[in-house]
C-alpha cells in the first residue's frame, strides 16, 4: 500500500466535496465562495504539509524525486501524486 498517495488522495477528495458544498451555498461567480475556497484551500494545504512533515520527522515519509509542490495538486506520479512526498523505503 502506498500510504503518502493514499493520504493526499483522500485529502483532495475531502477538500473536493468541501468546495462542492461551499459553492451550492454561495454560488459559484460569488466573493463569498472566493473567500470560502481560498481559506479551506489554505487550511487543507498547510494541515496537509504539517502532517507530512511530522511524518518525515518520524521516519515514515520521505521528500519525493519528482520535485512535486504540495500546493499545486494532484499529478501523475506513482509515488506522491503531487503531494511531494513518499512512503520511505523499508530496509
Amino acid at each position: 500500500m502506498n500510504l503518502a498517495k493514499s493520504i493526499f488522495e483522500m485529502q483532495l477528495g475531502i477538500m473536493k466535496r468541501i468546495l462542492k458544498l461551499g459553492e451550492f451555498k454561495f454560488g459559484k461567480d460569488s466573493e463569498q465562495f472566493r473567500f470560502y475556497k481560498e481559506e479551506t484551500m489554505n487550511s487543507v494545504y498547510e494541515n496537509s504539509k504539517k502532517f507530512f512533515l511530522q511524518g518525515v520527522s518520524e521516519g515514515v515519509f520521505e521528500k519525493c524525486s519528482c520535485g512535486a509542490n504540495l500546493r499545486h495538486g494532484w499529478t501523475e506520479c506513482t509515488f506522491c501524486c503531487g503531494s511531494g512526498y513518499k512512503d520511505m523505503k523499508v530496509k
